[in-house]
Protein backbone atom coordinates (compact mmCIF):
# COMPACT_ATOMS: atom_id res chain seq x y z
CA UNK A 1 0.00 0.00 0.00
CA UNK A 2 3.24 2.61 0.77
CA UNK A 3 4.21 1.79 -2.64
CA UNK A 4 0.65 2.36 -4.38
CA UNK A 5 0.44 5.61 -2.37
CA UNK A 6 3.94 6.41 -3.66
CA UNK A 7 2.89 6.06 -7.24
CA UNK A 8 -0.22 7.49 -7.27
CA UNK A 9 1.55 10.73 -5.35
CA UNK A 10 4.53 10.55 -8.69
CA UNK A 11 1.14 10.32 -11.22
CA UNK A 12 -0.69 13.57 -9.69
CA UNK A 13 2.62 15.51 -10.02
CA UNK A 14 3.54 13.67 -13.56
CA UNK A 15 0.09 14.99 -14.62
CA UNK A 16 0.12 18.47 -12.89
CA UNK A 17 3.25 19.42 -14.71
CA UNK A 18 2.36 17.72 -18.40
CA UNK A 19 -0.99 19.97 -17.65
CA UNK A 20 1.46 23.44 -17.04
CA UNK A 21 3.78 22.29 -19.77
CA UNK A 22 1.26 22.45 -22.36
CA UNK A 23 -0.58 25.20 -21.63
CA UNK A 24 2.84 26.94 -21.58
CA UNK A 25 3.81 25.47 -25.21
CA UNK A 26 0.20 26.60 -27.08
CA UNK A 27 -0.10 29.71 -25.12
CA UNK A 28 3.77 30.89 -24.56
CA UNK A 29 4.03 34.95 -24.83
CA UNK A 30 6.26 35.87 -27.46
CA UNK A 31 8.15 38.46 -26.13
CA UNK A 32 8.77 39.81 -22.05
CA UNK A 33 6.55 42.30 -22.71
CA UNK A 34 3.96 40.28 -23.15
CA UNK A 35 3.56 38.20 -20.31
CA UNK A 36 1.70 40.00 -17.64
CA UNK A 37 -0.99 39.78 -20.54
CA UNK A 38 -0.64 36.22 -20.83
CA UNK A 39 -1.30 35.65 -17.03
CA UNK A 40 -4.24 37.52 -17.47
CA UNK A 41 -5.89 35.46 -20.13
CA UNK A 42 -4.94 32.54 -18.49
CA UNK A 43 -7.60 31.32 -16.72
CA UNK A 44 -10.44 31.96 -19.93
CA UNK A 45 -7.24 30.25 -22.28
CA UNK A 46 -6.43 27.34 -19.65
CA UNK A 47 -10.29 25.89 -19.84
CA UNK A 48 -10.60 26.38 -23.87
CA UNK A 49 -7.55 23.53 -24.21
CA UNK A 50 -8.43 20.53 -23.45
CA UNK A 51 -5.38 19.30 -22.24
CA UNK A 52 -5.59 21.11 -19.17
CA UNK A 53 -8.43 20.12 -17.38
CA UNK A 54 -7.75 16.60 -18.18
CA UNK A 55 -4.25 16.59 -16.44
CA UNK A 56 -6.41 18.50 -13.54
CA UNK A 57 -8.96 15.65 -13.47
CA UNK A 58 -5.92 13.30 -13.18
CA UNK A 59 -4.14 15.02 -10.66
CA UNK A 60 -7.06 15.32 -8.14
CA UNK A 61 -7.90 11.67 -8.94
CA UNK A 62 -4.70 10.77 -8.05
CA UNK A 63 -4.11 12.65 -4.98
CA UNK A 64 -7.68 11.46 -3.61
CA UNK A 65 -6.91 7.64 -4.10
CA UNK A 66 -2.98 8.42 -2.48
CA UNK A 67 -4.96 10.03 0.73
CA UNK A 68 -7.29 7.12 0.57
CA UNK A 69 -4.60 4.38 0.15
CA UNK A 70 -2.28 5.85 2.84
CA UNK A 71 -5.22 6.41 5.68
CA UNK A 72 -4.11 5.35 9.37
CA UNK A 73 -5.57 2.22 10.53
CA UNK A 74 -9.00 2.40 12.32
CA UNK A 75 -8.64 1.52 16.00
CA UNK A 76 -11.09 0.59 17.88
CA UNK A 77 -9.76 1.22 21.64
CA UNK A 78 -12.03 -0.16 25.09
CA UNK A 79 -14.01 2.70 27.44
CA UNK A 80 -11.76 1.92 30.31
CA UNK A 81 -8.89 3.93 28.66
CA UNK A 82 -9.80 7.65 29.29
CA UNK A 83 -7.04 9.10 27.13
CA UNK A 84 -8.45 6.54 24.02
CA UNK A 85 -4.52 6.39 22.64
CA UNK A 86 -3.52 3.18 24.31
CA UNK A 87 -5.38 -0.11 25.04
CA UNK A 88 -5.25 -1.28 29.05
CA UNK A 89 -2.99 -3.99 29.62
CA UNK A 90 -4.69 -7.16 31.48
CA UNK A 91 -2.40 -7.95 34.04
CA UNK A 92 -2.11 -11.39 35.26
CA UNK A 93 -2.92 -12.47 38.96
CA UNK A 94 -0.16 -13.84 40.98
CA UNK A 95 0.19 -17.70 40.59
CA UNK A 96 -1.60 -19.57 43.13
CA UNK A 97 0.27 -22.02 45.34
CA UNK A 98 2.26 -21.43 48.93
CA UNK A 99 3.21 -17.94 49.90
CA UNK A 100 6.55 -16.60 51.96
CA UNK A 101 4.73 -16.12 55.75
CA UNK A 102 4.55 -12.19 55.16
CA UNK A 103 1.36 -11.24 53.04
CA UNK A 104 2.28 -8.45 50.80
CA UNK A 105 1.17 -6.49 48.02
CA UNK A 106 2.15 -8.04 44.57
CA UNK A 107 4.48 -6.02 43.69
CA UNK A 108 5.36 -7.29 40.94
CA UNK A 109 1.56 -6.09 39.61
CA UNK A 110 2.31 -2.41 41.00
CA UNK A 111 5.17 -2.23 38.68
CA UNK A 112 3.70 -3.14 35.99
CA UNK A 113 0.70 -0.79 36.47
CA UNK A 114 3.12 1.75 36.99
CA UNK A 115 5.41 1.53 33.91
CA UNK A 116 2.34 1.33 31.55
CA UNK A 117 0.82 4.34 33.26
CA UNK A 118 4.01 6.24 32.80
CA UNK A 119 4.23 5.61 29.15
CA UNK A 120 0.53 5.81 28.78
CA UNK A 121 0.74 9.32 29.40
CA UNK A 122 3.28 10.07 26.84
CA UNK A 123 0.41 9.16 24.29
CA UNK A 124 -2.10 11.76 25.47
CA UNK A 125 -3.89 14.19 23.06
CA UNK A 126 -0.27 15.86 22.24
CA UNK A 127 0.62 12.28 21.53
CA UNK A 128 4.69 12.85 23.04
CA UNK A 129 6.63 10.27 20.53
CA UNK A 130 9.83 11.51 22.08
CA UNK A 131 9.46 11.28 25.44
CA UNK A 132 7.85 7.42 24.98
CA UNK A 133 10.66 6.31 23.85
CA UNK A 134 13.00 8.14 26.09
CA UNK A 135 10.60 6.55 29.05
CA UNK A 136 10.45 3.30 27.18
CA UNK A 137 14.53 3.13 26.90
CA UNK A 138 14.59 4.31 30.99
CA UNK A 139 11.80 1.88 31.80
CA UNK A 140 13.97 -0.90 30.36
CA UNK A 141 17.45 -0.01 32.01
CA UNK A 142 15.92 0.48 35.67
CA UNK A 143 13.91 -3.12 35.30
CA UNK A 144 17.43 -4.43 33.65
CA UNK A 145 16.11 -5.25 30.45
CA UNK A 146 18.03 -7.21 28.27
CA UNK A 147 15.68 -6.93 25.08
CA UNK A 148 13.14 -4.47 23.94
CA UNK A 149 10.41 -5.53 21.41
CA UNK A 150 8.38 -3.28 19.34
CA UNK A 151 6.17 -5.61 17.32
CA UNK A 152 3.65 -4.19 14.98
CA UNK A 153 -0.08 -5.79 14.53
CA UNK A 154 -3.01 -5.29 12.83
CA UNK A 155 -4.58 -2.30 15.09
CA UNK A 156 -1.96 -1.89 17.49
CA UNK A 157 2.08 -2.37 18.24
CA UNK A 158 2.71 -4.45 20.87
CA UNK A 159 5.78 -3.52 23.48
CA UNK A 160 7.78 -6.25 25.57
CA UNK A 161 10.79 -6.18 27.30
CA UNK A 162 12.82 -9.70 28.18
CA UNK A 163 14.09 -9.32 31.87
CA UNK A 164 15.61 -12.64 33.57
CA UNK A 165 15.05 -14.20 29.87
CA UNK A 166 11.60 -14.25 29.89
CA UNK A 167 9.42 -11.47 27.67
CA UNK A 168 6.81 -9.37 29.48
CA UNK A 169 4.77 -6.80 27.89
CA UNK A 170 4.42 -3.22 29.31
CA UNK A 171 2.22 -1.35 26.74
CA UNK A 172 -0.01 -2.33 23.55
CA UNK A 173 -0.19 1.14 21.83
CA UNK A 174 -2.48 2.45 18.83
CA UNK A 175 -1.14 1.22 14.86
CA UNK A 176 -0.91 4.98 13.68
CA UNK A 177 1.89 5.71 15.87
CA UNK A 178 4.61 3.38 15.25
CA UNK A 179 6.14 4.59 11.82
CA UNK A 180 6.46 7.77 14.43
CA UNK A 181 8.34 5.99 16.95
CA UNK A 182 10.51 3.72 14.09
CA UNK A 183 11.85 7.22 13.12
CA UNK A 184 12.56 8.21 16.12
CA UNK A 185 14.44 5.11 17.37
CA UNK A 186 16.30 5.43 13.42
CA UNK A 187 17.26 9.24 14.04
CA UNK A 188 19.23 8.24 17.44
CA UNK A 189 20.50 4.94 15.84
CA UNK A 190 21.64 7.58 12.41
CA UNK A 191 19.68 5.34 10.27
CA UNK A 192 17.83 6.16 7.10
CA UNK A 193 14.29 7.11 8.32
CA UNK A 194 11.99 6.49 4.95
CA UNK A 195 14.25 3.04 4.41
CA UNK A 196 11.59 0.91 5.38
CA UNK A 197 11.64 -2.07 2.91
CA UNK A 198 14.97 -3.90 3.79
CA UNK A 199 16.75 -4.70 7.25
CA UNK A 200 18.97 -1.70 9.11
CA UNK A 201 21.43 -2.23 12.16
CA UNK A 202 22.16 0.48 14.19
CA UNK A 203 23.56 1.66 17.66
CA UNK A 204 22.84 4.30 20.35
CA UNK A 205 24.60 4.97 23.58
CA UNK A 206 22.53 6.04 26.63
CA UNK A 207 24.23 7.95 29.51
CA UNK A 208 22.09 7.20 32.60
CA UNK A 209 22.25 7.93 36.46
CA UNK A 210 22.97 3.75 36.28
CA UNK A 211 26.37 4.23 34.11
CA UNK A 212 26.40 4.29 29.89
CA UNK A 213 23.88 1.72 28.19
CA UNK A 214 25.14 0.70 24.58
CA UNK A 215 21.93 -0.03 22.82
CA UNK A 216 22.34 -1.90 19.52
CA UNK A 217 19.04 -1.45 17.06
CA UNK A 218 17.60 -3.76 14.73
CA UNK A 219 14.71 -3.51 12.13
CA UNK A 220 12.77 -5.66 10.16
CA UNK A 221 10.57 -5.46 8.05
CA UNK A 222 7.45 -7.24 8.18
CA UNK A 223 3.41 -7.60 6.73
CA UNK A 224 2.16 -4.76 9.45
CA UNK A 225 5.25 -2.45 9.27
CA UNK A 226 9.21 -2.74 10.66
CA UNK A 227 9.93 -4.89 13.96
CA UNK A 228 12.09 -3.12 16.20
CA UNK A 229 14.87 -4.84 18.76
CA UNK A 230 16.63 -3.15 21.00
CA UNK A 231 19.68 -5.01 22.66
CA UNK A 232 20.99 -3.64 25.85
CA UNK A 233 24.45 -3.82 26.72
CA UNK A 234 25.92 -1.79 30.08
CA UNK A 235 29.23 -0.69 28.79
CA UNK A 236 31.25 -0.53 32.02
CA UNK A 237 29.23 -3.17 33.87
CA UNK A 238 31.34 -5.30 36.01
CA UNK A 239 30.12 -8.83 34.35
CA UNK A 240 32.98 -8.69 31.71
CA UNK A 241 34.81 -10.01 34.30
CA UNK A 242 35.44 -14.26 34.59
CA UNK A 243 34.78 -13.74 38.59
CA UNK A 244 31.72 -12.86 37.54
CA UNK A 245 30.35 -15.07 34.55
CA UNK A 246 29.02 -18.02 37.16
CA UNK A 247 31.60 -20.16 36.16
CA UNK A 248 33.08 -22.79 38.73
CA UNK A 249 36.62 -22.41 40.25
CA UNK A 250 37.99 -25.64 38.57
CA UNK A 251 36.12 -24.22 35.09
CA UNK A 252 37.99 -20.75 35.96
CA UNK A 253 40.76 -21.60 35.97
CA UNK A 254 41.53 -23.99 33.01
CA UNK A 255 39.99 -20.90 31.18
CA UNK A 256 42.62 -18.92 32.77
CA UNK A 257 45.34 -21.16 31.27
CA UNK A 258 43.90 -21.54 27.70
CA UNK A 259 43.60 -17.35 27.41
CA UNK A 260 47.30 -17.34 28.31
CA UNK A 261 48.38 -19.69 25.24
CA UNK A 262 50.03 -17.64 22.56
CA UNK A 263 48.18 -19.11 19.43
CA UNK A 264 45.13 -21.62 18.67
CA UNK A 265 41.35 -21.38 18.30
CA UNK A 266 38.90 -21.29 21.47
CA UNK A 267 35.75 -22.01 20.29
CA UNK A 268 32.20 -21.26 22.07
CA UNK A 269 28.97 -22.72 20.99
CA UNK A 270 25.59 -22.49 22.89
CA UNK A 271 21.74 -21.34 21.32
CA UNK A 272 21.18 -17.56 20.49
CA UNK A 273 21.05 -15.27 24.05
CA UNK A 274 23.05 -18.08 26.08
CA UNK A 275 25.64 -15.34 26.72
CA UNK A 276 28.55 -16.32 24.29
CA UNK A 277 29.00 -12.34 23.95
CA UNK A 278 29.35 -11.63 27.22
CA UNK A 279 31.97 -14.70 27.96
CA UNK A 280 34.20 -13.82 24.73
CA UNK A 281 34.26 -9.52 26.29
CA UNK A 282 35.09 -11.16 29.45
CA UNK A 283 37.95 -13.57 28.16
CA UNK A 284 39.30 -10.42 26.07
CA UNK A 285 39.03 -8.19 29.38
CA UNK A 286 41.08 -11.12 30.96
CA UNK A 287 44.18 -10.87 28.78
CA UNK A 288 44.17 -6.78 28.41
CA UNK A 289 44.02 -6.70 32.70
CA UNK A 290 47.14 -9.49 32.68
CA UNK A 291 49.14 -8.92 29.11
CA UNK A 292 48.71 -5.27 28.93
CA UNK A 293 49.90 -3.01 26.35
CA UNK A 294 51.75 -5.65 25.58
CA UNK A 295 49.48 -7.37 23.05
CA UNK A 296 47.53 -5.93 19.87
CA UNK A 297 43.54 -7.37 20.35
CA UNK A 298 41.27 -6.59 17.67
CA UNK A 299 37.78 -7.95 16.98
CA UNK A 300 35.70 -8.26 13.93
CA UNK A 301 32.14 -7.84 14.79
CA UNK A 302 28.78 -7.96 13.08
CA UNK A 303 27.72 -5.53 14.80
CA UNK A 304 29.61 -4.40 17.27
CA UNK A 305 27.46 -4.46 20.50
CA UNK A 306 29.55 -2.83 23.02
CA UNK A 307 32.45 -0.39 22.61
CA UNK A 308 35.26 -1.27 24.81
CA UNK A 309 38.24 1.21 25.20
CA UNK A 310 41.15 -1.17 25.23
CA UNK A 311 40.14 -3.14 21.97
CA UNK A 312 40.51 -2.28 18.47
CA UNK A 313 36.91 -2.89 17.30
CA UNK A 314 35.95 -3.38 13.25
CA UNK A 315 32.49 -3.62 12.22
CA UNK A 316 31.82 -5.49 9.01
CA UNK A 317 30.42 -3.85 6.25
CA UNK A 318 27.72 -4.68 4.10
CA UNK A 319 29.59 -4.59 1.21
CA UNK A 320 32.72 -6.54 2.41
CA UNK A 321 32.62 -10.38 2.83
CA UNK A 322 33.91 -11.71 6.64
CA UNK A 323 36.76 -13.19 5.16
CA UNK A 324 37.76 -10.14 3.65
CA UNK A 325 37.41 -8.34 6.38
CA UNK A 326 39.10 -11.43 8.66
CA UNK A 327 41.75 -10.99 6.25
CA UNK A 328 42.79 -7.36 6.23
CA UNK A 329 42.22 -7.36 10.05
CA UNK A 330 45.12 -9.68 10.30
CA UNK A 331 47.32 -7.53 8.49
CA UNK A 332 47.50 -5.17 11.51
CA UNK A 333 49.70 -7.57 12.99
CA UNK A 334 47.21 -9.25 15.81
CA UNK A 335 48.15 -11.04 18.27
CA UNK A 336 44.68 -11.46 19.87
CA UNK A 337 42.03 -11.75 17.81
CA UNK A 338 38.17 -12.04 18.12
CA UNK A 339 35.64 -13.05 15.44
CA UNK A 340 31.67 -12.78 15.97
CA UNK A 341 30.81 -15.49 14.14
CA UNK A 342 32.62 -18.22 12.12
CA UNK A 343 29.62 -18.63 9.53
CA UNK A 344 31.55 -19.40 5.88
CA UNK A 345 33.95 -21.90 4.55
CA UNK A 346 36.75 -18.89 3.54
CA UNK A 347 36.19 -17.72 7.44
CA UNK A 348 37.30 -20.92 8.83
CA UNK A 349 40.05 -21.76 6.87
CA UNK A 350 41.31 -18.53 7.04
CA UNK A 351 40.78 -18.68 10.93
CA UNK A 352 42.66 -22.28 11.12
CA UNK A 353 45.19 -21.06 9.45
CA UNK A 354 45.87 -17.92 11.74
CA UNK A 355 45.48 -20.33 14.47
CA UNK A 356 48.44 -22.16 13.42
CA UNK A 357 50.23 -19.08 12.52
CA UNK A 358 50.94 -17.40 16.01
CA UNK A 359 47.27 -15.71 16.42
CA UNK A 360 45.36 -16.18 19.50
CA UNK A 361 41.42 -16.74 17.88
CA UNK A 362 38.12 -16.23 20.11
CA UNK A 363 35.18 -17.30 18.15
CA UNK A 364 31.44 -18.54 18.28
CA UNK A 365 29.92 -21.18 16.14
CA UNK A 366 26.97 -22.99 16.52
CA UNK A 367 26.73 -26.45 16.92
CA UNK A 368 25.00 -28.63 19.36
CA UNK A 369 27.62 -29.04 21.90
CA UNK A 370 31.37 -28.77 22.62
CA UNK A 371 32.66 -32.16 20.87
CA UNK A 372 30.31 -31.54 17.84
CA UNK A 373 32.45 -27.61 17.25
CA UNK A 374 35.50 -29.94 15.94
CA UNK A 375 32.74 -31.63 13.26
CA UNK A 376 31.03 -28.34 12.68
CA UNK A 377 34.62 -26.63 11.30
CA UNK A 378 34.90 -29.92 9.26
CA UNK A 379 32.27 -29.76 7.38
CA UNK A 380 33.03 -26.10 7.29
CA UNK A 381 35.52 -26.97 4.50
CA UNK A 382 38.97 -27.15 6.83
CA UNK A 383 40.77 -30.93 7.22
CA UNK A 384 40.28 -32.49 10.15
CA UNK A 385 44.47 -32.37 10.84
CA UNK A 386 44.46 -28.92 10.82
CA UNK A 387 41.32 -28.88 12.75
CA UNK A 388 43.03 -31.03 15.74
CA UNK A 389 45.61 -29.33 15.75
CA UNK A 390 44.64 -25.77 16.06
CA UNK A 391 41.80 -25.20 18.40
CA UNK A 392 42.56 -25.25 21.87
CA UNK A 393 39.43 -25.90 23.98
CA UNK A 394 35.60 -26.36 22.60
CA UNK A 395 33.42 -24.01 25.02
CA UNK A 396 29.50 -25.20 25.83
CA UNK A 397 28.03 -22.35 27.45
CA UNK A 398 23.97 -22.42 29.06
CA UNK A 399 21.96 -19.24 30.61
CA UNK A 400 19.94 -20.52 33.29
CA UNK A 401 17.59 -18.33 35.40
CA UNK A 402 18.43 -18.25 39.27
CA UNK A 403 16.46 -19.01 42.19
CA UNK A 404 15.49 -16.42 45.00
CA UNK A 405 17.24 -16.90 47.88
CA UNK A 406 14.72 -15.10 49.74
CA UNK A 407 11.56 -17.68 48.74
CA UNK A 408 13.60 -20.71 48.32
CA UNK A 409 12.91 -24.10 50.05
CA UNK A 410 13.18 -28.00 49.26
CA UNK A 411 11.07 -28.90 46.60
CA UNK A 412 9.21 -32.55 45.73
CA UNK A 413 9.90 -34.12 43.24
CA UNK A 414 7.23 -35.06 40.44
CA UNK A 415 6.36 -38.07 38.84
CA UNK A 416 6.99 -36.31 35.20
CA UNK A 417 10.50 -34.56 36.56
CA UNK A 418 11.65 -37.70 37.98
CA UNK A 419 11.01 -39.81 34.52
CA UNK A 420 12.91 -36.98 32.87
CA UNK A 421 16.12 -38.22 35.08
CA UNK A 422 15.37 -41.69 34.78
CA UNK A 423 15.53 -41.14 30.69
CA UNK A 424 19.31 -39.60 31.59
CA UNK A 425 20.27 -42.43 34.00
CA UNK A 426 20.07 -40.30 37.15
CA UNK A 427 18.08 -41.56 40.39
CA UNK A 428 16.52 -38.92 42.22
CA UNK A 429 16.27 -41.10 45.78
CA UNK A 430 18.65 -39.19 48.24
CA UNK A 431 18.90 -35.93 46.56
CA UNK A 432 17.32 -32.43 47.48
CA UNK A 433 16.05 -30.28 44.81
CA UNK A 434 14.78 -26.73 45.40
CA UNK A 435 11.82 -24.55 44.06
CA UNK A 436 10.75 -20.28 45.04
CA UNK A 437 7.16 -19.84 45.04
CA UNK A 438 7.73 -16.04 44.55
CA UNK A 439 8.36 -13.24 47.01
CA UNK A 440 7.99 -9.81 46.93
CA UNK A 441 11.90 -9.52 46.47
CA UNK A 442 12.13 -11.47 42.88
CA UNK A 443 8.19 -9.83 41.62
CA UNK A 444 6.60 -12.90 42.74
CA UNK A 445 8.80 -14.93 39.70
CA UNK A 446 10.63 -16.97 41.74
CA UNK A 447 13.57 -16.36 39.98
CA UNK A 448 16.74 -12.97 40.30
CA UNK A 449 18.90 -12.97 37.76
CA UNK A 450 20.37 -15.41 35.53
CA UNK A 451 24.23 -17.45 35.55
CA UNK A 452 25.61 -19.22 33.01
CA UNK A 453 26.93 -23.17 32.79
CA UNK A 454 29.95 -24.34 31.05
CA UNK A 455 31.29 -27.34 29.87
CA UNK A 456 35.08 -27.25 28.49
CA UNK A 457 36.61 -29.68 25.94
CA UNK A 458 40.43 -29.49 25.61
CA UNK A 459 41.43 -32.42 23.56
CA UNK A 460 44.11 -34.39 24.35
CA UNK A 461 46.73 -36.47 22.14
CA UNK A 462 44.15 -39.35 21.63
CA UNK A 463 41.33 -36.72 21.38
CA UNK A 464 43.03 -34.72 18.61
CA UNK A 465 44.01 -38.10 16.66
CA UNK A 466 40.20 -39.19 16.73
CA UNK A 467 39.08 -36.17 15.06
CA UNK A 468 42.12 -36.90 12.38
CA UNK A 469 40.55 -40.14 12.03
CA UNK A 470 36.60 -38.19 11.76
CA UNK A 471 35.53 -39.80 14.74
CA UNK A 472 31.77 -39.41 15.35
CA UNK A 473 31.05 -36.61 18.00
CA UNK A 474 29.53 -39.00 20.42
CA UNK A 475 32.23 -40.77 20.60
CA UNK A 476 34.68 -37.77 21.21
CA UNK A 477 32.49 -36.63 23.70
CA UNK A 478 32.85 -40.27 25.38
CA UNK A 479 36.20 -39.96 25.34
CA UNK A 480 36.06 -36.40 26.50
CA UNK A 481 34.30 -37.68 29.45
CA UNK A 482 36.38 -40.73 30.11
CA UNK A 483 39.20 -38.19 30.26
CA UNK A 484 38.34 -36.19 33.08
CA UNK A 485 35.39 -33.40 31.02
CA UNK A 486 32.48 -32.63 32.95
CA UNK A 487 29.41 -32.35 31.12
CA UNK A 488 26.56 -29.97 30.82
CA UNK A 489 24.22 -31.89 31.87
CA UNK A 490 26.20 -33.18 34.97
CA UNK A 491 27.25 -29.22 35.94
CA UNK A 492 22.87 -28.73 35.95
CA UNK A 493 21.98 -31.17 37.80
CA UNK A 494 24.74 -30.02 40.71
CA UNK A 495 23.58 -26.47 40.45
CA UNK A 496 19.96 -27.70 40.84
CA UNK A 497 20.96 -29.67 43.71
CA UNK A 498 23.26 -26.68 45.50
CA UNK A 499 19.55 -24.37 45.43
CA UNK A 500 21.32 -22.14 42.90
CA UNK A 501 18.75 -23.09 39.93
CA UNK A 502 15.61 -24.97 39.50
CA UNK A 503 15.66 -28.58 38.61
CA UNK A 504 12.92 -27.99 35.84
CA UNK A 505 15.22 -25.37 34.17
CA UNK A 506 18.41 -27.80 34.85
CA UNK A 507 16.42 -30.33 32.79
CA UNK A 508 15.32 -28.09 29.74
CA UNK A 509 18.31 -26.47 29.04
CA UNK A 510 20.34 -29.08 28.80
CA UNK A 511 17.28 -31.25 26.40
Amino acid sequence: MDRLGKLLRWLALGAGSAGVYSCYRVYRPPDPGAVIDAVRHFVPLAFTHPAVPIAAAVTVAAALAARWVDRPPRVVLGEESRQGQIHRLQVSEPPDGPRPKIQTPDVRHRRKEARRRRLESYLGDEEDVVGFVDDLLGCAVRAGASDVHLQPLELLTRTSLRIGGELEEVAATPRRLHDAVVRRLKVLARLVPYQTDRPQDGHIVLDTPLGSVDVRVSTLPTNHGEKVVLRLQRAADERFDLNRLGMSVSVRTAFAELLAEPQGIIALTGPTGSGKTTTLYGALAHIHHHRGETVNIATIEDPVEVDLPFLNQTERAPSLAFHDALRAVLRQDPNVLMIGEIRDRETCQTAVQAGLSGHLILTTLHAESAAAVFHRLVDLGSEPYLVASSVLAAVSQRLVRRLCPECRRPAVVSRSLAKRLAERGVDDAGRTFYEAPGCDACDRTGRRGRRAIFEVLRPSATLRQMITAKATAEQVRQAAVEAGMTPLATTALAEAEAGTIGLEDALRVVS
